[in-house]
């Protein structure tokens, strides 16, 4: 647990960790501010926060009755710098197993050889938004990767045009439209590498 400075919520206290399976809930109420055909669904929560919860992190507020999740962000390993259709998908008949999966020559989910981290859902509760949260999250889970996540050499993420400026500001450089179906399609590939503990371009 690390607490964060977030400037909305600065009478608060505010912490990041790794989340588990045991955040499901929570994560599922944060993941439904985006539309409904672009939401994680339980199912692949679950094989997430499983094969690879290391790589998926919570922001949580300090309240009465407990912390409470207000945004997450949420990855897989893929096996390339860009998020694969396939790995926006999990196994079928998944049954707790860690192994690459691979469906016509494609990893299917989590690539436990890859070196290049997908982010497949930076999440903001709605009525957290506009102060800050994500910005600080997404601050915070750079900063995580770099000192605590090993055979890393990129994060790469999908991201609608009006976001591009929003991921090019932590070092993300945009490599156009993505080939992704995902949700209905209409992203564009994003990646930044990870050198030396030092974010740069591809």
């Amino acid at each position: 647990m690390k607490t964060v400075q977030i400037p909305g919520f600065s009478d608060q206290k505010t912490f990041v960790r790794p989340l588990t399976v045991s955040d499901l809930k929570e994560c599922i109420e944060v993941e439904s501010a985006f539309p409904p055909q672009e939401r994680c669904s339980q199912e692949k929560f679950i094989y997430r926060l499983t094969v690879c919860p290391e790589l998926c992190m919570g922001l949580f507020v300090e309240k009465s009755n407990g912390p409470k999740l207000i945004g997450h962000v949420i990855a897989t390993r893929v096996p390339g710098n860009r998020v694969t259709d396939g790995s926006m998908e999990m196994p079928d008949r998944w049954t707790g197993s860690r192994e690459c999966v691979k469906l016509s020559g494609e990893v299917i989910g989590n690539d436990p050889n890859g070196r290049f981290l997908g982010v497949h859902s930076l999440a903001v509760r709605s009525d957290c938004q506009g102060n800050g949260v994500g910005r600080a999250l997404m601050n915070e889970y750079i900063s995580y990767v770099r000192q605590s996540v090993e055979s890393r050499e990129s994060i790469v993420i999908i991201a609608h045009d009006h976001l591009i400026k929003f991921y090019e500001s932590f070092g993300f450089k945009n490599l156009g439209p993505s080939p992704c179906a995902f949700g209905g399609g209409g992203w564009f590939d994003m990646v930044s590498s990870l050198i030396n503990g030092v974010i740069a371009w591809i």
